[in-house]
Parts: C-alpha cells; structure tokens; sequence
C-alpha cells in the first residue's frame, strides 16, 4: 500500500474552541501526509467555526464540511461522514488500496504517528480495521490521567467476534480502516435512541470478514471532561465485580444489555447474508459461526455458560459476569417461553374452547363432583393487586444542597421516551438553561444505561447554549433502583401523568415539604384511557389535588374547562405543540404523476386513542366508493408494526412501522394524502407535520378541537367510518396543498414552548433559586 490517502471523519457538536483547535492541530501534524478532514457540522451552527480553526491551525489540510438543517447524533453524524467519504473516494477514483478511513472525536489529540502506524498495521496484519489503545488525559490535554485506556477499562486485547458483544473494546478514535469495509456497514442498522455505537457496528461487521487488529500501543490523548458523549470506564475494582444476586431489577438490566447484543448479531448476520446475496461478499468469506447462540430461537445459552467459565479462568471476571448474565437472559427466556406454550396459558386455552363449546348446548359448563379437594393455594400478595404506581417507591434523603425541580417521568430509557415524556423532558432542560436545577426522577423503570440516558437527555439541549453550566444544573435519578433519592426540602415536584401525580402528592404531605403545590403538565384527559375502574378513578382523582396546571396546548385546557374543572381557566399556562413547521414545509415534494398516489395512515394499534379499526374500515370504503386499484394509490402505514392488512380491491396496507426521525420529513413529501385520528381533545402531532410537508390530510375532531381552522391541508370530520372515507375521497379529487397551506401557525394552540418557559420561570422565582 503505497502511501494512501486517509480521510479523516471528525463529528462536530458545540466544541469547546480550545479543545477543536488542539485536535485540528494534531491532524495536520500527522507523520503521514496525505490527509483529508471531512467535519460533519452535527449540531448545525459550527461550521463557521470549524472552518476558521482550520485555516488559522491547519491551512495546508484540506478540508470537506458535511451539514444540513437537522441537529445529528454521534452516531449518524459519523453514518453521514463515511457516506461522505466513500463519495469522495469514488469522485476521485481512488481504487481500495489507495483510500483509507479513520475517525476522529472533536475535542482529543492525536499523536503524530497515530495514521503511519495503522498504516502499517493494516498491511502487515492483512485486516480490515485497525485500532490502538489510548492514553487518558485531563481537561488540559497535558495531564496525564492514565497511560492506558485497556488498562483503566480491563478490555480484553482480542475479544473475538462474539467477545466483542460482551464488551465492545473499540474506541472509533483510535481506528483506521479499508473502505470496502464502510461500504459493507453503510447504512448502519436503525435504532431508537443511541444504544449502540458505530466502532462496534464496524468492528462486528470487521471481525467477520478481513479481521480486526490492536496496535498495542497508546496513539491518542483521550481528553476526559464533562461533556464527553463516552468517557472513560474505571472497571479497576481491588475486591473484584460485584455480583449481585438476581432479582427482577438484575434480569431486567441483564435483559437490556442481552436484547443489543441479539439485535446487533442478528443484524450483523443479515447484512453479511445480504452482501453474499448482492455479490460484495462470497460463500464462505464471512465467519458467522460465533454469532449462532444470537440466531437461534431456542438455545444458545450453552455457550454463554461456556464463555462465562473460560473468561472466568483467563481472569476476565467483569466478561465473565456478563457472559453469565446473558446465559440467564437466553435461559429465562426459553422458559418463559414453554411457559407460554404449555403452561397456564394452554389450559386457558383449553377451558376457554370447553366454554364455548358448552355455550352451545347444553348452555352451561358441568359442575366439578363434590368431593373433588381444590389444592390449597397461598394468598395473594396485595402488592400484585392495587396499583403501585401511586406510590413513591423512595425515601427522600434531604442532603441535597439546594433546593430543585424535581420532574417525575415514567422512565428515563431513550428506547421507551415518547413525545409525552420528550415534552417534559424539554420544560426541564429549558428551566435549567434559565438557571434553575432541575432533578429527572424514573419514577416506573429503572435506567438500564445511566450515561446513555443522560447523553440522551442533554443530547437535546438546544444551540447556543453554555452546555456545561447547564448539565451541572440537570440530575438524572432513579427512585426505582434507588432507596433513597438526596432532595431538599424545598424542592418542588412536577408530575407528568396521573399516578406521578400521586407521587408528589404524597411525598409533600408525607414529608411536609415547604412547596405544597405541585406542578402538574396535562398533556390529555386520562381518564378516558381506561374504561370506568380505579384507574379511571384515581386519574379523575389526581385532578382534585392542590396543583398548577401546564396545559399542552389550549385546546386541552378548554376541553377541563368544559368539563367543569375549575383549574382550568384562561391564565393558566398552556403552549403549543413543539414542532419544527420550517423542517416540514420546506421539504420538496416528489413529482407529480410518477407511479400510483400515496397515502399514509398513522396506524398504531395498540394504542385506542388512534382508532386503527376505525382507520381501517374507512380506507376499505375509501379504495371501494372511488373504485382504486393498486396502479392508482399504495397504501402505507407508519407509526407502529403491524401485519399487513388485505383491502378491497386487491389493495395491500403496507406496514412501514416507525420511520427515523431524521428520514421522516422527506418520507412525507413523498406521500399525498395522510390519514391520523386521536379520539381525544390533544392533537397529536403526524396531521399538523403532514399537512406542513404538503399532504391533504384527514382526522378527527373532537370536542373544542377542530385542526382545520390551522390549515386547509387539514379535514377533520366526525371519527365514523363513513364520515372519514367521505373526507379521503374529497382529498383524494382535491388540488395539491399550496406551499401557502403548509405554513402553519400554532399561535391558535398556546404560546411558544419557550415563552411558556419563560414565564414558568418567572413564576418559579419566588419558589426556586438560581444556581
């Protein structure tokens, strides 16, 4: 390999100056000349920064910047930065011997023989990626922390493919790598939240075909400071791992960390197939042999336990663990399993069929004979029966040094947030960039990742922010791993669904806490989830206790009023719908007459509120009443999977499930009529971001809500079958949505999400001071 060229992929996000321009430095001070940066402007505002350091640090390297109008995380800042590179590499016809790929953090430095040396590596090892270790550096790039990442952390040097899944040991910085290998793993399996990261994507996919190989030897100063997205792991423990004993908390963490590592050897497994299917790969070139217990359906366990023994004996007890831990998981789910099958639920079965059956004639089941003997069951633990959630499941420690706003959420999981939660999430971060400490309180689920979730939290702190001012501000706790949580005694609460309600009432009266109100953010009307019972009581119940109200959008605060909840008057706060209108109505719209129409149903039928049985019929009678065929309209649904569904007319609804969020605007201008209903007074979000991308969208109304009178893109009808295919069917021989239409102003629903933050700031002042 003669001298190649190395394209460098730096992920930029509101970097510390000093720190970008001390990497930008080490780049082009490299031993191997011949480099070229690709920064890719994740956070969208640095590109004039990025620019200016490498002219002042660097003005000889040169330099390719990758941005666009969506904020990006690390790991599809780094996706967008390998496509960018393989562009580059093909426009400048760069065979495969003569390109390489490495990958580089913002704010590190790099040693000056950091590329030669892998350079070397790749052609005396033959591989296709290579990595080394780090040395550990303090906030001032010069003290030296630890001299060896392998060390600090305990990774294993050569872990395997499967070892790899235990415990990834590739750092992306410290990489370099063939670009046959990035065309392979383009584009990365999708995902919600940031669970896994590329080096260990690349590494799977690495360790499979052309190998993995460690430069044993420390070739970047790894800066740890507050706002690294991953620091460094101290796994040094003198006594040795803590092994703790399995109970229902263990099996769920154990179950999360299982549930990647099956995810990502299933996927690593499918895109190999698929590149032999394609003809990048051939027969036997890929080694998936080590990936079998995550491909079978029903064993697998075996080699987990086998891992775990030989890792234990190499003195690898942190892999060991884990190894173990997997082989619990895969066993308890085997069991749960043929519980399923042959347990109480084939018995249910059966006598549920015997019910039936009997209904028929002679009417009635025949009675037991007298003497049978029932065997004695024990009774019925209390806590199996009445709801839990009520209850605060910690005890406040009041040590905290000043007083917070303690925001209960359900869960702090990026996997399980949803706009709900997301919205609450944002008031909190918005108060905390005012200058008030804010406290996240996992009130149902633990955290199976504490710093992937408070990554994934400060991951949405807007632009031009003092990020580490802010983050010192913001806490994330558990109250369900945790006993006791350090509050103060001042702190205030807001509650975010019914049952957190009731936390925080009862927290301020059990511990008499000097704020007595808390804040309550009512993002629908909850009763109406639940059919009349006591879940239905008690969220009628959390209305009567002593609070203020955040009211998601106007619309809701007038539904309360009608119902005659006198919290519910004009003074209360209440915003509009946080969406980006600009990120939807800009979005170009495919041309017209290319293939059949398209219509998207916002289907999601384990959620009643969005009446998928409703939506269904409608579109029967919709494809039926204007006689469609399959050339005419493809029939889509996104939001959740489902099966497929058969229509009339030999019409077959697609199932896309959940689209990625940075893909989901310009699916939408692909698609020219929408269909989304809420049987409930909130207005959900896909009718307002449809209408904005250019879709004549149908939905429901409902009580004070009407969203036609925000765009004429919108219908909305009564929530009966027959009304709504009515509506498709004045959509579908309507004109297309004028760019005038999809300018939607949602000043008719509340204010601005961050004016209302403002004055809820203004109204904390009395309560909460600034830090």
């Amino acid at each position: 390999m003669m001298t190649p060229r190395i394209f460098i992929i730096m992920a930029v996000f509101q970097p510390e100056p000093e720190y970008l321009a001390a990497q930008i430095r080490s780049l082009a001070e490299q031993s191997h000349a011949n480099c070229h940066l690709v920064a890719v402007i994740a956070d969208t505002c640095s590109k004039d920064l990025v620019l200016e350091t490498a002219m002042a640090v660097a003005p000889g390297l040169p330099l390719t910047m990758v941005s666009g109008d969506v904020a990006l995380d690390s790991v599809r800042a780094f996706e967008a930065g390998l496509s960018e590179a393989l562009r580059l590499i093909d426009a400048e016809g760069l065979g495969e011997d003569a390109a390489l790929i490495a990958l580089c953090d913002q704010d590190d430095i790099w040693h000056a023989d950091r590329l030669e040396r892998g350079v070397a590596a790749l052609v005396k090892s033959g591989a296709d990626l290579v990595h080394s270790d780090a040395r550990l550096v303090g906030p001032d790039g010069t003290t030296v922390l630890h001299r060896s990442m392998f060390a600090f952390e305990r990774r294993k040097k050569n872990p395997g493919l499967r070892g790899l899944l235990y415990r990834n040991n590739i750092t992306g910085m410290t990489t370099l790598m063939r670009p046959r290998l990035v065309r392979l793993a383009l584009p990365f399996p999708p995902q919600s939240g940031v669970h896994f990261y590329h080096d260990l994507w690349l590494g799977l996919l690495a360790a499979a075909t052309g190998g993995v190989h460690l430069i044993d030897a420390a070739l970047v100063d790894y800066r740890q400071h507050q706002s690294n997205v991953m620091g460094a792991i101290d796994r040094i423990q003198p006594r040795g791992p803590r092994w703790k004993r399995p109970d229902a908390m263990w099996m769920r963490k154990e179950a999360t960390a299982y549930a990647l590592a099956r995810y990502l050897g299933q996927s690593t497994y499918n895109r190999l197939s698929d590149a032999v299917t394609d003809g990048s790969l051939s027969h036997g070139e890929a080694k998936t042999a080590p990936l079998r217990p995550y491909l079978r359906r029903m064993r697998g366990m075996g080699t987990h336990l086998r891992d775990a023994v030989v890792l234990g004996l190499q003195g690898h007890a942190g892999l060991a663990r884990i190894a173990a831990g997997f082989a619990v998981v895969s066993i308890g789910r085997a069991v749960w399993t043929l519980r399923e099958a042959f347990g109480p639920g084939l018995k249910s079965a059966i006598d549920g069929f015997d019910t039936r059956l009997y209904s028929l004639s002679p009417g009635m089941s025949p009675r037991p004979p007298r003497n049978l003997t029932a065997p004695a069951k024990p009774p019925v633990k209390h806590e199996s029966i009445v709801d839990l959630r009520k209850e605060p499941r910690f005890v406040p420690e009041f040590t905290a040094p000043h007083a917070a706003l303690n925001i209960l959420v359900p869960t702090l999981n990026p996997t399980e947030i949803f706009a709900g939660i997301a919205t609450a999430l944002d008031i909190g971060l918005g108060l905390a960039v005012r200058g008030y400490p804010v406290r996240f309180i996992a009130t149902d689920l633990p955290m199976s990742s504490p710093g992937t979730s408070r990554s994934f939290v400060l991951g949405r702190l807007g632009q031009g922010q003092d990020r580490e001012a802010t983050a010192a501000r913001i806490s994330l706790l558990c109250g369900v791993q945790n006993e006791t949580l350090p509050l103060h005694s001042g702190d205030m609460f807001m509650a975010t669904a019914w049952w957190s309600a009731h936390v925080a009432e009862r927290l301020i009266r059990r511990h008499e806490m000097a704020q007595t109100r808390f804040l309550y953010l009512i993002q629908d009307y909850e009763p109406h989830f639940y059919a009349w019972g006591p879940e239905f009581a008690d969220a009628m119940a959390s209305y009567h206790f002593d609070f203020e109200p955040v009211f998601n959008t106007t619309l809701l605060r007038d539904w309360f009023a009608n119902q005659g909840f006198g919290f519910a008057t004009g003074d209360v706060l209440a915003f509009h719908p946080s969406i980006d209108i600009e990120r939807y109505s800009h979005v170009t719209r495919r041309a017209a007459g290319k293939g059949p129409r398209r219509l998207a149903l916002y289907g999601r039928p384990d959620v009643p509120r969005n009446m998928y049985a409703t939506a269904i019929e409608a579109l029967a009678r919709f494809v039926s009443k204007e006689n469609l065929g399959p050339e005419d309209i493809e029939l889509v649904s996104i939001g959740q999977h489902h099966s497929d569904v058969a229509l009339p007319g030999g019409h077959v609804l697609r199932s896309l499930g959940k689209l990625p969020w940075e893909d989901y605007p310009d699916y939408l201008g692909t698609v020219d009529l929408g269909l989304s209903l809420m049987y409930s007074p909130h207005p959900s979000h896909p009718p307002l971001e449809m209408a904005a991308a250019g879709v004549r969208v149908v939905t429901n109304g409902f009580g004070p809500k009407d969203l036609s009178r925000l765009s004429p893109a919108i219908l909305s009808v009564p929530a009966t079958a027959p009304d709504l295919a009515d509506a498709l069917g004045l959509a579908w021989h309507a004109a297309p949505v004028s760019q005038s239409e999809r300018e939607i102003d949602l000043r008719d629903l509340g204010s601005h999400p961050e004016d209302m933050i403002d004055d809820l700031a203004n109204r904390l002042a009395t309560q909460l001071a600034r830090i």
